[in-house]
């Protein structure tokens, strides 16, 4: 787990311009790197890469990045982890090449080297990287298959540049920040806003599952080696469940290599519980599991946490989160955002991470199951509505905006963004249609399309990389692997729901670990309570007053004042709405002064 940036010229740009942009681009990154920095300058000054290291497989300097491979052709900069490198070493040595290091890094690089941009579908694993080859003067860009690691990129002043996180970036001269109506109406419905776009209109992710060409005329080319699609099932009942349970057993297994102490993060819901149950039984070092709860929230869920780890022989500490720890974290929480993100539980993940690494450099998660296997209520309401089974695609897609997006009040969003609502159904049909016309496909396929696709990579991994990272941990996913990204896709209607449950497919696997009494009745968020905004009224009054200030002076909305009214005016509707709005305030205010 690191930062990563770069600089490549496609235009008049000198390497002594770019190396201060690129220390401070570093700089900026620290906290997920800190272990190491590495610059690196290529012999025509036409690239520059810089890399922050927090050090998790083979903790030797000779594994510091940016590393170079043996012929010196290659030079990569990678953040994530490799998690079948051993397997590729070995296939790699087979062909008679000679490793210095025992990194997955070097694995990756020389993989590069031998295979080409066919390395990346090899991969298992977590990552994005730059690699800058020397021979054609080229810069490609890659990204995992479904985004647990951010890149983003622009050009600018003749420059490609690109950085692990969105604010690096402001720090190079000539990049634009402009907000436009596009990224706000975006964030102001779902609370974060979609990839590939993100907040800033020039300022662009590199989409999940691809990698981008980039050469030194300033010609780019976008590329797929990874496309989630759902097929047939082929296996049904005790089969599909047993291969599920290898799938995932194998997956767990190496997501706890590292030459760092790791922990798991377990809330007591299906998906955690399922992850430590099956670490339990892989690790004799007795696994650390972490969970938090809210005090005074007759929901907390660390009662039932403390006594499943009980049962699977596990130590675990539990993080009770006070009134005072929410309103300390609530009340610069925006700042610490790399982009805005209004997703309440926000705030207890970037504690819980606090304390998590305290303890331990790596922790394995649940996230993932909800998208993967149809966990969230929105799955069972919309499953059961005829207009989403019957009925032409646009009108499918129409009922599905209408039924589930907006989180401000629809009248507000029209007065504040005329046109921008049509816009914005017109972007999403574009890129989802296809789902919709698809008669084989059933709602509960088509909305875990577009969570994997749009709310799994822009809102649930954004959060915990960001909130993670922003203390210096890694967080992995066994649910990402992709033996079970391939069984999901094939998920028997069967094993979705019974009877008011969901996910009952996980629900079968953990019930061969877990009795009963242990296994949670029903999906709990891990947000912050809604009766912690009711007590502490006169906190959020003042926090939401201080965005007014801010947001009134911000320039995409100092010159609407009409947006900036009804926004104002609508952030008072509900919860969500006023802490997206109060987010934004304390984003817009922590953004770098520019010249």
């Amino acid at each position: 787990m690191c930062g990563l940036a770069g600089l490549y010229v496609v235009g008049e740009t000198d390497e002594v311009s770019m190396r201060p942009s690129l220390r401070a681009m570093c700089d900026a990154m620290i906290h997920r790197g800190p272990d190491a920095e590495g610059l690196w300058s290529s012999h025509d000054s036409r690239c520059a890469l810089g890399h922050r290291r927090l050090a998790i497989i083979d903790l030797d300097p000779r594994s510091n990045q940016p590393m170079h491979s043996a012929d010196q052709r290659y030079t990569v900069v990678f953040n994530g982890e490799i998690y079948n490198f051993q397997a590729l070493r070995r296939e790699l040595e087979a062909a008679g090449i000679v490793l210095r290091t025992s990194s997955d890094t070097e694995v990756l690089l020389e993989g590069y080297a031998l295979w080409g941009p066919g390395v990346f579908g090899r991969l298992d694993g977590m990552f994005a990287l730059a690699i800058h080859d020397t021979l054609t003067r080229r810069l490609v860009l890659a990204r995992d298959r479904l985004g647990e690691k951010p890149l983003y990129h622009t050009t600018a002043g003749g420059l490609f540049a690109f950085a692990s996180e969105l604010k690096p970036l402001l720090l190079v001269p000539g990049v634009s920040v402009q907000v436009g109506e596009r990224g706000l109406f975006d964030y102001f419905t779902l609370r974060y806003v979609p990839e590939p776009a993100t907040i800033f209109d020039d300022i662009h992710a590199l989409q999940p599952g691809t990698y981008r060409i980039v050469h030194d005329d300033g010609r780019s080319s976008e590329h797929a080696f990874h496309a989630y699609d759902i097929e047939p099932a082929r296996l049904r009942g005790d089969d599909y469940v047993d291969a599920l349970e290898a799938a995932l057993t194998e997956s767990v297994r190496t997501r706890l290599v590292a030459d760092v102490p790791v922990g798991a993060l377990l809330s007591s819901g299906v998906d955690s519980s399922l992850v430590c149950a099956l670490a339990a039984g892989l690790t004799n070092r007795g696994i650390h599991c972490f969970g938090a709860g809210f005090a005074g929230d007759p929901e907390d869920e660390t009662p039932q946490a403390r006594a499943i780890a009980e049962h699977l022989g596990l130590p675990f500490e539990a993080l009770t989160v006070s009134a005072d720890d929410l309103a300390s974290g609530a009340s610069g929480f925006g700042a610490r955002l790399d982009e805005p993100n209004g997703d309440r539980s926000c705030v207890p993940t970037y504690l819980l991470s606090r304390l998590i690494r305290s303890h331990v450099t790596v922790a394995v998660s649940g996230d993932g199951g909800d998208e993967l296997f149809a966990g969230y209520g929105r799955y069972a309401v919309l499953a059961r509505d005829a207009a989403l089974q019957e009925g032409p695609a646009n009108g499918r897609v129409e009922h599905y905006l209408a039924k589930g997006l907006p989180v401000f009040d629809r009248n507000v969003l029209d007065d504040a963004f005329p046109g921008e609502a049509a816009r914005f159904r017109a972007r999403f049909a574009s890129r989802f249609a296809s789902l919709f016309a698809r008669d084989e496909l059933d709602a509960y396929d088509r909305l875990r399309m577009i969570d994997l696709h749009s709310y799994l990579p822009g809102a649930v991994l954004a959060k915990v990389d960001r909130m993670a990272m922003k203390h210096s941990l890694e967080v992995r996913t066994p649910f990402f692997s992709p033996q079970v990204l391939a069984l999901s896709s094939r998920l028997p209607r069967e094993l979705v729901q019974d009877r008011g449950l969901l996910k009952i497919a996980l629900r079968r696997l953990l019930a061969r670990h877990l009795p009963p009494e242990l296994i949670q009745a029903k999906k709990q968020g891990f947000g912050m309570p809604a009766a912690f905004f009711g007590r502490n009224e006169a906190l959020f009054r003042r926090l939401a007053e201080r965005s007014d200030e801010v947001l009134r002076a911000w320039a995409p909305l100092r010159d609407r004042p009409g947006a900036w009214a009804a926004l104002q005016h609508g952030a008072r509707a509900n919860i969500n709405s006023l802490w997206g709005w109060t987010v934004l305030g304390q984003w817009v205010e922590s953004l770098p002064a520019r010249g």
